[in-house]
């Protein structure tokens, strides 16, 4: 028995799909620190922090009404494939089952910015689904994607994570360099290093306990250094490293054996 933690919290295709079973759909996550504009915010909670991939930080808008929206800027066109978007709750006093807790929102699409087509239609939804993640019916090529409130159980809109999946146009990563792995004193723990990587968003580092079982994967984003700490005490490891961007994900290093 074992788990392949490969991409993890990036979509992957259900069990039940014929020939997949489970794989990673390969849609990049497209709008990491990507350009932000919103309605309104509230307080010290901009809405640059709905793309920064920090659970701890999030955008609250003044109100909760139809009039606040949140708009994203990929920079380029990419085809965008899903949508998660993670609420949060601040200051919401929400305990148990309430009236009016469900969600309606709906996500466009623009080109150019001018011209918008919906991606995502949760207006006439009455569910709660405070972590909502959609895949389109047809992937969609747009640089810009706007979400706009209906109506959410909070008192003020807040939303941690606009999360945009797909694929861009553009290059990418080359292969990682010099990949060092070095176990301390503690053998559980070790220090993994690698040169830093132009054209990236960030790494996977890949491990496991042979050239054929390496399932455990950290992905890190933008720093070159990895402090790992879940290592057993008596068991040799092999490491792997790859870069991505939202354009696909470079080639592997060589396999590092760490004793």
């Amino acid at each position: 028995m074992y788990t392949n933690t490969y991409f993890g919290d990036y979509p992957h295709y259900a069990p039940a799909i014929a020939g997949k079973m489970g794989e990673f759909t390969r849609w990049m996550l497209i709008s990491y620190k990507k350009s932000v504009k919103a309605s309104s915010y509230y307080d010290k909670y901009k809405p640059e922090n709905i793309v920064d991939e920090n659970v701890k930080t999030f955008w609250v808008a003044e109100k909760n009404d139809d009039k606040q929206w949140v708009e994203i800027d990929l920079l380029n066109l990419a085809t965008v494939y899903a949508v998660q978007i993670n609420y949060h709750d601040y200051k919401s006093n929400i305990y148990g089952k309430v009236q009016q807790l469900y969600h309606r929102y709906f996500i466009e699409g623009s080109m150019d910015g001018k011209i918008w087509s919906i991606l995502v239609d949760r207006i006439n939804d009455y569910k709660d689904v405070p972590n909502d993640y959609v895949e389109l019916d047809f992937p969609q090529i747009v640089r810009y994607v706007r979400y706009k409130n209906i109506h959410v159980p909070m008192s003020k809109l807040s939303i941690s994570d606009l999360r945009i999946f797909g694929r861009g146009y553009g290059q990418i990563p080359a292969k990682v360099k010099n990949l060092v792995v070095n176990r301390y004193k503690d053998r559980r723990d070790a220090m993994i290093t690698w040169d830093q990587q132009e054209n990236c968003i960030g790494y996977n580092i890949i491990w496991g306990i042979s050239p054929d079982k390496m399932y455990n994967s950290w992905m890190v984003y933008e720093k070159h250094f990895l402090e790992l700490k879940s290592l057993t005490v008596d068991q040799s490891y092999y490491f792997s490293i790859e870069a991505f961007n939202e354009n696909g994900i470079s080639e592997r290093t060589v396999i590092v054996k760490s004793e």
